[in-house]
């Protein structure tokens, strides 16, 4: 067991030393403090069993006392007077809590009273002890019979835990306390239970309840009923600039502070000076907490100095009221969280973008009804579920990499696209936000949102197509105007050799044709279309003027049959136009033109073109379904037929790619769809299918 520790107040070095000496055959341990704040510190710091104050050296030894009541009212303190003259006003000031007598005026009588003193608080202390043992083998029994619970210990009614030696009227005070918490709700109804209970009878002037801002660091008065209150209760008390200590001890230390003359320390006080005008001598401070939170303080003036009984009681009442500010505060976090609960929720099924939550293992735990609503299940059908139900192979992989990856960086989400196949076997492309669960460093699943971004990817390549025909309008323009300016450049040749002005016709059309070249792509580049004013054409006629306008030496054109189509004129002469010279300039002659070339048939070994019409059905009366341009000549590469309508790819330095590019953006500008193939000469055959509303229109017109 530890020696008793006995503190000694002094700035003369002589009185420490003499008390020491006095003290050494006693079975204490002696700190020293020069100065009252000195001691207020040791108190605060350390546990002293006794006091000893030499009034010789401390200018207030009053003021000191009542801070040593505050601290450690259980302390016995004693004031070595010495050789020095005694000052009345003090003994009377002191009579209450220290008994001055001849016995302290010596270090050794000093001594001999100190240490008495003390033996006789270790007797209590184990009588005490032994009592609380007692009492605590009466209580097990009691609990373990039915007794009550912490709560009901709390704010029992009269007949539960009343305590020992409270005269009746304080009794009344704390069982009229607990009485009325017990179905208390609100933190503004303890403190006016309390106020009204404690300021009911004479013993105290007045009582208030603060609460501790711990943010703004201050204790804010509740005004429950200002109107009724005669103190100016509008302002607070910062806590830490050491202005308002009671304040500051009570809730730094948890236990009651106590000042029993304000007379002299009426700055110490909460309002103080109007506390003194209306004759209130004491004042105490209990802190409203529990073991995890400070909720304010309880302040009570009495008209007197407080004894034990009040102070008993005070303690009583504050607990009481800690006990009930602890459940309501824990009743709001709970209502606060089910609020918050319940508003998540509600953005969650009201969210415009799908949600889920996956467990560890990749299952659904959580769907919201746009995710129903996008997939086609039900939510039963999804929850439970594995999420490879709605996503394949390769965008569970790609997700469960991103997931490691989010682990492995602590960052807190990340986004991939991937496809949601739907349960009619629909694939959206969808961009999924996903965070992961993690609680005391385990992996417990994933939350996402996933967005459909069907119209994002359509504008995508909206505008990818767009871009890619700017990027080739300088190769299409130098490479479709070379045709009609070597067609004009041949008539002009011929005109110089013959001076015939029969030829100057020609090279005009070479030259037209040059221009409408110009706006058909200058148009385009403003608005993006292929086909703008379209009118019946006659597929026969306008072929043939397409094949004016290409240099096409020895070739040959035949056209099968004939019929009109709803079309824009312009454009479609240039998709014939670009046909026409592919297959003069990169389709050689055939093995089939060679051998009849060889028989002397006509004599002709040159390269031929053929147009046709694509047959719905058979029989005489069927309605075509759109027209064919085939060659015999060498045909086209197997490894590019798939790629042949892409501006990047060309067979040739010349540009196979930019041409056939024309004759799809023009198939496509009309509604009709072009494949390549091979012809039966084994040259190439390019098909353009006309769609319904393009067969309704020609159907309209024949």
């Amino acid at each position: 067991m530890s020696r008793p520790r006995v503190l000694c107040v002094s700035s003369d070095r002589s009185t420490r030393a003499s008390v020491t000496l006095a003290l050494t055959d006693t079975a204490v341990n002696v700190v020293v403090a020069q100065c009252t704040s000195d001691a207020v510190e040791r108190l605060a710091q350390q546990s002293i069993d006794a006091i000893v104050i030499d009034a010789s050296t401390v200018a207030n030894v009053p003021a000191l006392v009542d801070t040593v009541e505050s601290e450690s009212p259980e302390t016995p303190t004693f004031v070595h007077w010495g050789d020095t003259e005694t000052d009345a006003g003090s003994v009377a000031v002191l009579s209450e809590v220290v008994a001055r007598t001849e016995d302290t005026e010596s270090p050794d009588r000093l001594a001999d009273a100190v240490a008495g003193r003390i033996d006789a608080d270790s007797s209590a202390t184990a009588n005490d002890a032994r009592s609380d043992s007692s009492a605590a083998d009466e209580t097990d029994e009691s609990t373990a019979a039915g007794g009550s619970s912490a709560t009901e210990g709390a704010l029992g009614t009269d007949g539960d835990r009343r305590i020992p030696d409270l005269p009746d009227d304080l009794e009344a005070i704390v069982s009229g306390v607990r009485r009325r918490l017990v179905d208390v709700t609100s933190p503004v109804a303890v403190e006016r239970i309390l106020r009204e209970e404690f300021t009911a009878t004479d013993r105290f002037g007045f009582a208030w309840v603060g609460e501790y801002d711990r943010g703004e660091r201050e204790v804010v008065p509740w005004l429950t009923d200002p109107d009724s209150m005669e103190w100016p209760m509008q302002r607070t008390f910062p806590i830490g600039d050491g202005e308002h200590p009671l304040l500051e001890r009570a809730l730094r230390t948890g236990e009651l502070q106590t000042l029993q003359h304000i007379a002299n320390n009426r700055d110490d006080v909460p309002f103080g000076d109007h506390a003194f005008d209306r004759g209130v001598h004491a004042i105490a401070v209990a802190p409203l907490s529990s073991s995890d939170d400070v909720y304010g303080v309880f302040v009570v003036y009495a008209l007197e100095p407080f004894a034990e009984a009040e102070r008993t009681a005070i303690r009583a009442a504050a607990d009481a009221s800690s006990h009930v500010l602890e459940t309501i505060v824990a009743r709001g976090a709970l209502e606060q969280q089910e609020r918050s609960l319940r508003r998540y929720e509600r953005l969650v099924e009201t969210a415009g973008d799908g949600m889920y939550v996956l467990d560890e293992h990749g299952h659904f735990m959580t769907v919201n009804d746009a995710l129903t609503e996008m997939t086609g299940y039900s939510r039963e059908g999804l929850l439970g579920e594995h999420a490879s139900l709605v996503f394949d192979p390769d965008d569970i992989e790609a997700g469960e990499a991103k997931i490691r990856s989010l682990l492995s960086s602590g960052t807190g989400t990340d986004t991939l696209e991937l496809y949601l196949e739907t349960k009619t076997g629909d694939r959206i492309p969808c961009e999924v936000q996903i965070a992961v669960l993690v609680h005391d460093g385990e992996y417990l699943g994933s939350v996402a949102v996933i967005r459909d971004i069907t119209e994002r990817k359509r504008s995508e390549r909206k505008l990818r197509e767009q871009n890619e025909r700017l990027d080739a309008f300088a190769r299409i323009v130098s490479h479709d105007l070379r045709n009609p300016l070597s067609v004009a450049q041949g008539y002009l040749d011929l005109l110089e050799e013959t001076e015939s002005l029969e030829h100057a016709e020609n090279v005009r059309d070479g030259l037209d044709r040059m221009e409408s070249i110009v706006e058909d792509v200058l148009a385009i580049a403003r608005d993006g279309q292929w086909a703008t004013d379209t009118e019946p054409v006659d597929l026969e006629s306008v072929a043939h003027d397409a094949w004016e306008y290409v240099s096409t030496a020895d070739a040959s054109l035949s056209v099968a049959e004939t019929t009109a189509i709803e079309a824009d004129r312009s454009r479609l002469l240039r998709l014939l136009e670009n046909l026409f010279r592919n297959a003069v300039e990169h389709g050689s002659t055939s093995p089939a033109s060679r051998a009849q070339g060889e028989t002397g048939n006509d004599g002709d070994t040159g390269l031929s073109v053929r147009i046709g019409l694509l047959e719905s059905g058979d029989g005489v009366d069927v309605e075509p379904r759109g027209f064919f341009v085939e060659d015999d000549g060498a045909g086209l590469p197997e490894n590019m037929r798939q790629e042949l309508f892409d501006p990047s790819v060309s067979s040739s330095s010349d540009g196979l790619g930019i041409g056939l590019w024309v004759v799809r953006e023009v198939a496509t500008g009309h509604g009709w769809s072009v494949t390549a193939a091979e012809s039966e000469a084994g040259g190439a055959r390019f098909e353009f299918a006309f769609d319904a509303e393009s067969d309704d229109r020609r159907r309209c017109l024949n």
